[in-house]
């Protein structure tokens, strides 16, 4: 009994309709189809949009042709909008000698007209979607012009769309805007406004952490000061723009929006006040042993140092290692530190010994005859798809001779790959001796960097330092634990 393939596509917003129910009919329809031609067969399903060329379903039966001999679809354009792509599964369906049945109707791909009547459908397809997509381009604009919320199925965070698609403030999410705005105004950088809300426990909308990128965003956003701004693009090139003021209520007051937009235009010249610099040497290097976390360093009541105790939640629990004096873990540090000159000398004198030259030439003609084999393959396997199409090799010689191919174009690109690893590893000596000799010219003069210049000098070359005190914290900030671990993660 003959083998075929049942594809199924919808669109999410295909016709407005219930997917899930067309869904059904569609497989209902084709399911009867390939019993009365008395086919077994194996159905590929998924929502997706038809110029979409990278559809999961559609491209793991392409990889299984070879073990069909029908292709059931509801139409034509179930199998692509996009006329190119329609032609390269054509190709492919005409290689592995695969018929088309439809409800309307078989196709043989082996006859010219029916040939011409699948380009042709396939023309109509991508032209009826590009008119779709033109009408609600600019139904939405339309809607945008009066106010509504249409660009968009998401709202932005501190807005939900009522009944009539307009934007209406959410009082819980709006105050994470008006957060933002606010220490933007006090010139909070926006790492440190992302700590604040973290801090506060507050999140997106799908409860995740809001990231500097999110604020940023949000602070550059028209819609917070009660703009809708939509656009309808074509090739890229934007051909209509609608621009609506006083469309929905505003969470920030415009003249509040713009000052913080000329505040972000001063940051991008370096004007921005509150950025911190590092007072210490080990300042965002040190790290909980217990927990993973970033340990802090402040000030105690005698203007001490000391690395704050942990007090982060794990799996319900909460950390509490103790607190402990600054000092004595940075002077450690330090000593490991100049401890591994010795060590950065030896490890740049075994790179200078090395003569990477006549390896980086023997390694770059290797690559050119790998790649010269590579396209002949190429070639070859191209030739064999319109050798299969015109008949002059049968199915199963195509199959037999593509295998082979391909099994050889895998063997030269897994060889291109590592002669590439290869030439990477001889680059990065260069810098790498680079690297080292800066270290070691820092080190000789380590003592008298400034906390800045060593904080920065110290992170290239170290990316954690792994510290805990090993008992639990309390209130006495000045007992020195006497059994602390410290540990140096190197880059």
């Amino acid at each position: 009994m003959a083998l075929a393939a049942i594809y199924l596509r919808l669109s999410r917003n295909e016709e407005q309709l219930n997917i899930e129910e067309i869904l059904t009919s569609h497989r209902n329809a084709l399911v009867k189809l390939a019993n009365q031609h008395k086919l077994t067969f194996d159905i590929y399903q998924e929502i997706s949009s038809g110029v979409n060329t990278q559809r999961p379903e559609m491209n793991n039966l392409l990889k299984k042709l070879d073990e069909y001999d029908y292709l059931l679809v509801m139409d034509i354009d179930r199998i692509s909008r996009d006329n190119a792509y329609a032609e390269q599964v054509k190709t492919m369906l005409i290689a592995h000698d695969i018929k088309i049945l439809t409800p309307q109707g078989a196709i043989d791909l082996t006859q010219e007209s029916n040939e011409m009547l699948y380009s042709f459908q396939a023309m109509l397809a991508n032209f009826e979607y590009k008119q779709i997509r033109k009408r609600l381009g600019r139904g939405r604009l339309a809607a945008a012009e009066q106010g509504r919320w249409t660009m968009s199925n998401k709202e932005p965070l501190g807005y939900e769309k009522d009944e009539n698609q307009r934007l209406v403030i959410v009082e819980e999410e709006a105050k994470i805007i008006r957060h933002i705005f606010e220490k933007t105004l006090e010139r909070v950088s926006a790492n440190e406004i992302a700590k604040q809300l973290d801090t506060l426990g507050w999140r997106s909308r799908s409860g995740k952490v809001l990231t500097t990128s999110h604020i940023s965003a949000a602070r550059r956003n028209v819609v917070y000061y009660g703009v809708v701004k939509a656009c309808r693009r074509v090739n890229g090139r934007v051909i209509d723009e609608v621009f609506v003021e006083n469309a929905h209520e505003p969470i920030i007051p415009k003249p509040q929006w713009l000052e913080v937009q000329k505040i972000l235009d001063e940051n991008t010249m370096g004007n921005f006040f509150n950025k911190k610099k590092a007072t210490r040497r080990l300042q965002n290097l040190i790290h909980c042993n217990c927990c993973g976390r970033k340990r802090y360093i402040q000030v105690d009541g005698a203007a001490n140092d000391f690395i704050k105790s942990c007090f982060y939640k794990i799996s319900n629990n909460t950390c509490r290692d103790k607190g402990h004096k600054y000092l004595p873990v940075e002077d450690y540090v330090i000593k490991k530190i100049k401890e591994k000159k010795e060590d950065f000398k030896n490890s740049l004198e075994k790179l200078k010994t090395l003569d990477t030259m006549d390896e980086e030439k023997k390694l770059t003609y290797q690559k050119k005859s790998m790649v010269k084999q590579f396209e002949r393959f190429e070639k070859r396997q191209r030739n064999l798809t319109i050798m299969r199409a015109d008949g002059e090799i049968s199915k199963s010689e195509f199959l037999e001779l593509s295998d082979e191919n391909e099994r050889q174009i895998k063997q030269v690109v897994q060889q291109i790959e590592f002669i590439d690893l290869q030439l990477e590893n001889l680059n990065q000596s260069d810098k790498e001796q680079q690297r080292l000799e800066q270290i070691i010219e820092m080190l000789t003069r380590i003592e008298t960097l400034e906390p800045e210049d060593c904080n920065t000098f110290l992170k290239t070359f170290i990316k954690k330092i792994w510290f805990s005190t090993n008992e639990i914290a309390n209130h006495n900030t000045k007992k020195v634990s006497s059994e602390v671990t410290i540990e140096i993660e190197w880059l």
